[in-house]
């Protein structure tokens, strides 16, 4: 199953994803910019993820040893009991270890009271087989932005 992930998306520079530094600096120096400050994080799950892309794409290892500060553990039993919430609505969270990472960054969001920042498109229906982020973020009351939205939230707030 083929993901799209925000930073592999921008660290990549390739034809086959969507928002290159290459392509677009300012934008990356948006997210960069917050990453750094601290203001956006993510669980460990999409740290290990990263890893797993390290190996086809020469940019993210490099970031991701100078970004290791973003990325936080999750355990406690409120975090706990919003995962299992998730599955019991949508057990492939629960059998499919390719949902983990979207698991993981629902719950930390829903947890911490941030945004989850996600290609994916909701879809007026969606099944429990194949969840989309947006849908389930919804559901649980999860603040929940495209990247251009997001981009424009973050312009709005600065201009």
């Amino acid at each position: 199953m083929h993901r799209h992930n925000v930073l592999v998306s921008f660290l990549s520079e390739s034809d086959d994803e969507y928002y290159g530094v290459d392509i677009f600096p300012d934008h990356w120096e948006i997210i960069q910019t917050l990453i750094t400050s601290g203001d956006i994080v993510a669980p460990r799950q999409i740290e290990r993820e990263l890893v797993g892309h390290a190996t086809k794409r020469a940019k993210i290892g490099p970031w991701l040893r100078r970004n290791e500060h973003m990325f936080r553990d999750l355990g406690n039993s409120e975090e706990l009991a919003l995962a299992k919430r998730i599955v019991n609505a949508y057990p492939a969270y629960g059998r499919n270890h390719n949902y983990l990472g979207d698991l993981e960054l629902m719950v930390q969001a829903g947890h911490r009271r941030l945004t989850v920042i996600t290609m994916e498109v909701g879809q007026q229906q969606t099944g429990q087989r194949r969840p989309k982020v947006p849908n389930v973020c919804a559901e649980f009351e999860i603040k929940c932005l495209s990247v251009p939205g997001f981009l424009r939230a973050e312009k709005q707030q600065s201009g």
